[in-house]
């Protein structure tokens, strides 16, 4: 049997906004993050422009979120989020701001 992936961030979004013992140690921004990049599978380079911070202080952030799930949740929660993340990473996305800095007119 086939999982729709739009099923799984269904079921991931519902789990992120339901689940008491995360909101318990997360901050509302925190989850907002998490929501952002595992369900809405945005970008780092997305976020940091959404939210006005570098994109590595933004992985930073990421990484203390996975930090904080692992030791209130368990490792396993925390293991599955980030291989979500590294899929995100490995998601080819062609980065046009960054291509605009390369162009020379002479």
């Amino acid at each position: 049997m086939k999982i729709e992936k739009k099923d799984i961030n269904v079921f991931l979004a519902l789990w992120i906004k339901s689940d008491p013992e995360l909101w318990g140690e997360l901050r509302d921004i925190q989850i907002k993050l998490l929501l952002q990049r595992i369900v809405k599978e945005k970008s780092f380079a997305e976020l940091s422009m959404e939210h006005g911070v570098p994109e590595r202080k933004l992985r930073l952030i990421f990484n203390a979120i996975l930090k904080r799930i692992e030791l209130a949740l368990g490792k396993d929660v925390a293991r599955h989020l980030e291989k979500l993340n590294k899929l995100l990473d490995r998601k080819s996305v062609m980065r046009i701001e960054s291509d605009f800095n390369r162009v020379f007119l002479n």
